[in-house]
């Protein structure tokens, strides 16, 4: 579950390395823009910020039963990253860190994978 204190962590992260302009799916933030798949499912990043030039996505990577739509989500906004000159950030809370190295490894994701 992705409380309010988690994104106050990872806001704060994205802060100390520099991102300006951060939207973020909590309350008291903008939300970034919802992108839709041709499935019609919607998927909003958790967070967005901009860095030298660049747009990247910041997502709080959580272990969950249905890893195919987490990767599916990943996968999207690595590409859309890399189209606005930007990256993928995936931070793994405590617990969490080995489940996402081995989803990014094993489907090939294009992402930085931070332990918070």
């Amino acid at each position: 579950m992705k409380d309010a204190q988690l994104f106050e962590k990872v806001i704060l992260w994205s802060k100390r390395k520099g991102f300006n302009n951060i939207k973020a799916n909590t309350e008291g933030y903008e939300t970034p823009s919802a992108l839709k798949k041709p499935d019609g499912e919607v998927y909003i990043p958790d967070l967005t910020g901009n860095q030298l030039g660049g747009k990247s996505y910041i997502e709080i990577a959580l272990k969950e039963e249905n890893s195919i739509d987490l990767v599916s989500k990943w996968k999207l906004h690595s590409t859309l990253a890399a189209r606005k000159d930007g990256k993928l950030y995936l931070l793994a809370p405590k617990g969490h860190k080995a489940f996402t190295d081995k989803l990014v490894e094993k489907y090939n994701i294009s992402a930085t994978v931070v332990s918070i």
